[in-house]
C-alpha cells in the first residue's frame, strides 16, 4: 500500500477478509475515504476484484458503503 494509507495519515484501517477488503473510517474523520488518494484506490481495488466476485466495502460508525468500480481504460 502506498504510504498515504499509513492509519494515522489516512484516517482508516484496511484489511482483507476472503473475497472483501474492508475499510473501517475513523467516525472523527467520516468523509476520510472520499478525499484523494483514497476514493481513487478504493475503485480501482474494487474494479481488481469485482471478476473474482470481490468487493470494496467502507465503514463509517454503523453505515456500510460498497464502493462500485468504476469502469476504467486499461
Amino acid at each position: 500500500m502506498a504510504p498515504a494509507w499509513e492509519p494515522t495519515l489516512a484516517h482508516m484501517m484496511v484489511y482483507a477478509q476472503g473475497p472483501q477488503i474492508t475499510v473501517l473510517v475513523d467516525p472523527a474523520q467520516p468523509d476520510a475515504y472520499m478525499q484523494a488518494p483514497y476514493w481513487e484506490d478504493l475503485q480501482q481495488w474494487a474494479a481488481d476484484i469485482d471478476a473474482s466476485g470481490g468487493f470494496v466495502i467502507v465503514f463509517v460508525g454503523d453505515t456500510a458503503i460498497k464502493v462500485e468500480p468504476e469502469l476504467r481504460k486499461r
